[in-house]
């Protein structure tokens, strides 16, 4: 059987790892913002929904399914996840 992580990261799919991982070696963090043109690019409101979202369809976080422990969590478990 899959745990939790192999499925969020066959989900996430390489390049989706990548993503992430560069995030983290550009800015520290995979909670960053920077302006694409006049429009800013908050990783929290566009790829972290879908991570959510996919939170939210795991019975292991069925627990959890609070919108508050979801914003403050799932950037610690994606970190945790594509960590080496």
């Amino acid at each position: 059987m899959n745990t939790l992580k192999q499925r969020f990261l066959e989900w996430l799919t390489p390049k989706g790892i990548a993503f992430f991982k560069g995030l983290l070696k550009e800015h520290g963090t995979i909670l960053a913002v920077w302006m694409e043109g006049d429009i800013p690019h908050a990783v929290h409101f566009r790829e972290g929904m879908q991570v959510r979202n996919w939170m939210r369809s795991q019975p292991e976080f069925a627990d959890n399914l609070d919108d508050h422990w979801l914003d403050n969590n799932w950037a610690k478990f994606v970190e945790e996840c594509i960590g080496e």
